[in-house]
């Protein structure tokens, strides 16, 4: 598992760098940090941005550095934002994998080296995530853990909609070389996880690894309204570079996400909306970058997701539109393979 770096001693490379940046994040700072430096793999250094911080932060920060010689503190002189201060630590990082996670999350002791354990075995994965538990601010869990999904096929359908990764979460290779967009005040992990992955496989641990705060200073909460509209406006890229010839509102683009990550009909489907749906899905399999194991299960998964919405339709016209577009794709045979499966699932 590797060894401290000893102090001053700039030649021995760390395998991970972790990286978070603060910003007057006191309150659950100590926990953050503690929670890395506890880990059970230790051969890591430990990327501390301070952007210009005027709470207890530098003192927080200054008192851990002085206990463990793997912590580095960076203080920008001025507040630069967090997508800047990510980057200069990126572009400090000396290990070969960069793990994030914000001030305010917690790791749990195994996930450097459950992440690690892994992608030595999965040498085509360059992006890998874990689930996740949700706590308040008083650190009390929600009973049940949450989790993305987990190969690569269905993290990048999921990708074109949604982000598939909880950011704290990830570790990815620094020899891709990408940085966050710093256009972007917000969703630049989701902006950066669609560059990182025309390069390179991700994966998600089903494993909770990570413990995600919810408290009413976050950022996903102050200022969710903006979040959402970056997020749409990267979603409306994707998708038009998957269908560059076809033209959506915002109301059906929101739709179709809904729908994309949903195992049931939702309230309001419209039969253009699951046309659209399945057109998005026709072109992004002839990408022709996925496994056809992995393939085949979300195709499996799509195909039963609009069987239901067949059975959903009031009106029969809608419901012959449909069955007769799945039809075309699939083929006769596949079609009545498929139908057969699909009422099997859906009546028994």
């Amino acid at each position: 598992m590797g060894s401290f770096r000893v102090e001053g001693d700039s030649t021995m490379i760390p395998k991970v760098t972790v990286l978070t940046s603060v910003f007057n994040g006191a309150p659950f700072l100590d926990a953050a940090i503690e929670s890395i430096h506890g880990q059970t793999f230790v051969d890591f250094e430990y990327l501390l941005v301070d952007d210009a911080s005027t709470d207890e932060t530098p003192a927080i920060l200054a008192a851990w550095a002085s206990r463990d010689p793997r912590i580095i503190v960076i203080r920008n002189a001025c507040n630069m934002g967090l997508t800047r201060s990510l980057n200069k630590g990126i572009r400090m990082a000396r290990g070969q994998w960069i793990a994030r996670q914000d001030a305010d999350d917690i790791s749990l002791p195994e996930r450097l080296e459950r992440q690690v354990g892994y992608l030595a075995l999965q040498p085509t994965v360059g992006l890998l995530g874990t689930g996740a538990w949700l706590m308040d601010e008083r650190g009390m869990l929600d009973p049940q853990p949450r989790s993305g999904p987990l190969d690569h096929a269905m993290i990048c359908w999921h990708l074109l909609f949604f982000n598939p990764f909880f950011h704290s979460s990830v570790m990815f290779l620094r020899d891709l070389a990408y940085t966050y967009d710093e256009t972007l005040r917000f969703g630049q992990d989701f902006e950066l996880w669609g560059r990182l992955l025309t390069r390179t496989c991700g994966a998600n641990l089903v494993e909770p690894l990570v413990c995600l705060r919810r408290h009413a200073s976050r950022v996903s909460a102050v200022y969710y309204q903006q979040q959402q509209e970056i997020a749409l406006g990267i979603v409306h890229q994707r998708c038009r570079g998957v269908l560059p010839d076809d033209a959506w509102s915002d109301q059906e683009m929101q739709m179709v996400r809904t729908m994309a990550v949903s195992a049931w009909p939702v309230q309001g489907e419209t039969l253009r909306a699951t046309l659209l749906l399945l057109k998005i899905f026709q072109r992004f399999e002839r990408q022709g970058r996925f496994e056809s194991q992995q393939l085949d299960r979300l195709r499996n998964q799509l195909m039963e997701r609009l069987w239901r919405s067949v059975l959903g339709f009031g009106s029969m016209r809608e419901k012959w539109i449909l069955f007769g577009a799945m039809g075309r794709y699939l083929g006769g045979l596949g079609m009545l393979r498929s139908l057969k499966g699909l009422m099997k699932r859906t009546f028994l």
